[in-house]
Parts: structure tokens; C-alpha cells; sequence
């Protein structure tokens, strides 16, 4: 089982990775309404951090209880680091001659599995206000894919 803290730890790393990936490929992209795109995107999931962090407040107290917490920090960042979004540097150039359509379809792609990705992880939980919290990620990602959906459609 996961604590409140482990869980919102990984979803701060998840949307680290995603707000690295939008803002890399906005700077490098020219179509002037993807790069507003990716811009909000990323600025939205700054935002997700900043909510993610202020969660993880709540659980100060359970982090305190956790046994070897530095080790299980570094542990949970290297699990969920590029679990959903894989290293942007890289994408850069597997997107290189791509169309701004087919780099948001592959946007769109990894905000469900970052949905998916939470849904697995509320199965692993009992209490009801570690699931309500993770609720509310699934509910922030959900309104990355419905931006996303508005642009290719």
C-alpha cells in the first residue's frame, strides 16, 4: 500500500516530467497556436505541482513516520520519473519534421496514461481522503486531455 505521501510525491514527479515536456517542446516548436498549446499546458501543470505540494502539506505528518524517507524520496522519483512523459530532450528529436497535430495526438496519448497511471494507484489505497486527493489529479489530468482534444479536432 502506498501512504497519502508516496502517492502525492508520485504525482508531483509525473507532473514535473509533464511540464518539462510542454515547455521543451513549446520552445521548440513554430506553429503559433500549438506553441500556445503547449505553453498553457505546461503553465497548467505547474499549477498541478504548486495544488500536488499543498496536498502534500496534509500528509507532513505522515512523512515524518515514514522509516528511511530519503531513500523511499529517491525510490518513488525514480519510479515515476518518465512513467508517463518520457525524457523531453529526447522527444525533441523524435519529433523533429513532425506536424504540431501528431506531437499533441502523442501529448494526448501520455495525459491518459497518466489518468490510467492513477487509477491503478487509488486500487492500492484504503484511506478515503488519499483517494479523494488522488481523485482530484485524475479530475486536473482529465482537463489536459479535453484541452487537447479542442485543438485536433
Amino acid at each position: 500500500m502506498f501512504s497519502g505521501h508516496e502517492v502525492l510525491e508520485i504525482a508531483v514527479n509525473i507532473e514535473v516530467e509533464g511540464e518539462k515536456f510542454y515547455r521543451e517542446i513549446s520552445k521548440n516548436i513554430e506553429d503559433p497556436t500549438a506553441k500556445n498549446t503547449f505553453d498553457y499546458l505546461a503553465n497548467q501543470e505547474q499549477k498541478h505541482i504548486e495544488t500536488f505540494k499543498s496536498l502534500l502539506k496534509h500528509f507532513d505528518e505522515e512523512s515524518k513516520e515514514l522509516v528511511n524517507w530519503d531513500e523511499a524520496t529517491e525510490y518513488l522519483k525514480a519510479m515515476s520519473s518518465h512513467k508517463v512523459f518520457p525524457d523531453a530532450k529526447a522527444l525533441l528529436e523524435k519529433f523533429k519534421g513532425s506536424t504540431p497535430k501528431e506531437i499533441i495526438e502523442y501529448a494526448l496519448d501520455r495525459e491518459k496514461d497518466s489518468i490510467i497511471f492513477y487509477y491503478e494507484i487509488i486500487e492500492l489505497i484504503d484511506d478515503r481522503d488519499i483517494k479523494k486527493a488522488v481523485r482530484k489529479i485524475i479530475s486536473e489530468e482529465k482537463s489536459h486531455v479535453a484541452t487537447l482534444k479542442e485543438f485536433i479536432e
